[in-house]
Formats: structure tokens, C-alpha cells, sequence
């Protein structure tokens, strides 16, 4: 019998199961019709309505730096010029039903050209070592339109979304934002933002309330949280969001006197308490701290400006 040949009386090789807790999916332009259906039906599998969806997002640094302190006004200033000038790179969803079983992670993939697009050295130097494979996103990358109109349309936004998390997330809602207006400059101030936000994200849960110090990996390693992927990389971020979300409401709710999962009536209690409809003051505050703790990365500024 040929090598590698099975025979009629053996049974062919079974294929591996995929775990869907610690597998995440690279999305590219030749797939994302077929995994953006998957992200839905993940979504919108929970009967409770309740699904969870972390978000993360991958960008080219910073055009211009952020005050350390200063009214939010000025921050959002900055970061609005920085997301009206850059192209998103990667943006990472992660879903779980109510029950915190998790149902998926996707890195979708956008097109970008490292030879044109407005970019800094060093930040293309930072993911090239966390694995993001610029000629792939050159070659094979989505549209942004296209996600942006996939998104826009979709149940994952408006009046039934899933309840969106993120961590120290102002820069990851703002490039969420413009893919949802295809590419629109962002609104003038950050009370206008809030409002269009708002229209799309009914449901948004910030991290940062909760955890006002420290990145996301030392939380992670702090609540014995593991990481699935690679760290700085847009899936892997999502899924770890994820899952540091769900251990703190777990763990809150293990508290409780009957000791059962109930999260959602402890997050309801969370968000009487600390969790607007809209993004609040605070929420800014601590997501633009750690934005600010970063290094800064000067943009070349002879790529002309996308969108």
C-alpha cells in the first residue's frame, strides 16, 4: 500500500478539534465572509440576549502625543487627530455567552501597505515582533469599507448588540467608530462622540473602571488569567479581555451567598454603581492614563494620509 494510503478496512485519521476557548481565527479578505457570519452566530447564539463581545485593536502608534494630564478635552483632541489620520491594522473580537462559555476569537486582518500608509518605525518594529505579517496585510488584507459596512449593518451593533468590553479601550471605541462611518472624521468633541458612540455601542463595559492600574498582561498574571495567542497582537488581546472579564464577574459572584453563577444580576448591580450607558469622565481619564503611560513613537510624515 502507498505511503500515507488508508485502506478500505481502516478508518481515516480523525480530524483535531478546534477549542474554540483558546483558538483564534485569522480573518483575511478570502474568508471574511464566511468567519464575520461565524462572529454573528456566536453573538447572537446566546438565548438570553446577554452574549459578551471583547474588542481590541492594532494601530500604527501615534501621530501626536496625548497630554499626561489636562481636561478631556484636549485628550480627545489628540486621539481624535490620531485616529482620523491613521489606518486601523488588526481589530480582534472575542464572544462568550452570559454563561461565560466562550464561543470564539477573531483576528480580522485589514489591508495595509507598511510602503504608503502613515505609520512609526518603531511601532511597525513592535508587531513585526508580535507576529503581524505586513506583507499579508498588504496582499490579502480586508477593506476596511467593507468590514465597516459589515459591521454597521449588522447585530452587533444598535438596539440588540451584545454587551461590548473593553480595556483602557478609548482608542480601540475610536478606530471601532470609524469603521462603523466608513472612515468619517470623528466627531468635533468628546460629548458628540459619546452621543454617536452611543448609537452603536448600547452596552459597553470598560475594564479600566475596575482595574485603574497596570496593563493587561500583569493583570492577567496577577489573576492567574491565561493568554491563548500572542501578546500585542488584536485576537489574542480580545480573548484575554475576554476571559479577564468573565474571571472578574465569576469571582464576584462566587462571593455571593448562594455561591451560583449569576452574573448578569451582579453586573447589573456593577453597572447601578459605575457603569453608565455612555462613556463617562472617568472611564476617559483612566483609558487615556495608560495611553499616555506608553512610549511615544514619532510617525514619519512623508506617507500621505489615509482615508
Amino acid at each position: 500500500m502507498a505511503p500515507g494510503k488508508v485502506s478500505e478496512h481502516e478508518s481515516p485519521p480523525d480530524t483535531p478539534t478546534i477549542n474554540p476557548e483558546k483558538h483564534i481565527v485569522e480573518v483575511y479578505n478570502w474568508n471574511l465572509d464566511h468567519e464575520f457570519n461565524n462572529l454573528l452566530a456566536a453573538a447572537s447564539g446566546d438565548a438570553s440576549g446577554n452574549a459578551i463581545l471583547a474588542i481590541d485593536m492594532e494601530f500604527p502608534g501615534f501621530l501626536r502625543q496625548e497630554p499626561r494630564s489636562g481636561a478631556r478635552a484636549q485628550r480627545y483632541q489628540a486621539l481624535r487627530e490620531n485616529v482620523d489620520r491613521l489606518r486601523l491594522i488588526q481589530l480582534g473580537a472575542a464572544v462568550a455567552d452570559a454563561d461565560g462559555t466562550v464561543r470564539g476569537a477573531w483576528s480580522f486582518n485589514l489591508k495595509f501597505d507598511i510602503d504608503v500608509d502613515l505609520q512609526s518605525e518603531k511601532s511597525m518594529a513592535f508587531l513585526r515582533a508580535a507576529g503581524l505579517d505586513f506583507s499579508r496585510h498588504k496582499k490579502e488584507g480586508i477593506d476596511p469599507g467593507i468590514l465597516g459596512r459589515k459591521l454597521a449593518n449588522s447585530s452587533l451593533v444598535g438596539q440588540r448588540a451584545p454587551n461590548w468590553v473593553t480595556f483602557a479601550g478609548a482608542y480601540d471605541l475610536a478606530y471601532l467608530l470609524k469603521l462603523l462611518t466608513n472612515g468619517q472624521p470623528l466627531p468635533r468633541d468628546a460629548h458628540s462622540f459619546d452621543v454617536q458612540l452611543g448609537m452603536y455601542c448600547r452596552r459597553h463595559h470598560e475594564l479600566r473602571d475596575v482595574l485603574h492600574y497596570g496593563s493587561l498582561d500583569a493583570w492577567a498574571a496577577r489573576l492567574s488569567v491565561p493568554r491563548y495567542g500572542r501578546s500585542h497582537t488584536a485576537g489574542s488581546d480580545a480573548l484575554l479581555t475576554l476571559n479577564l472579564f468573565l474571571f472578574i464577574m465569576s469571582n464576584n459572584c462566587a462571593q455571593a451567598e448562594d455561591r451560583k453563577w449569576d452574573a448578569w444580576q451582579w453586573q447589573e448591580q456593577w453597572e447601578n454603581e459605575c457603569w453608565e450607558m455612555t462613556i463617562q469622565q472617568a472611564r476617559w481619564q483612566a483609558a487615556w492614563q495608560y495611553q499616555a503611560s506608553l512610549p511615544f513613537y514619532g510617525l514619519s510624515t512623508q506617507a500621505p494620509a489615509p482615508w
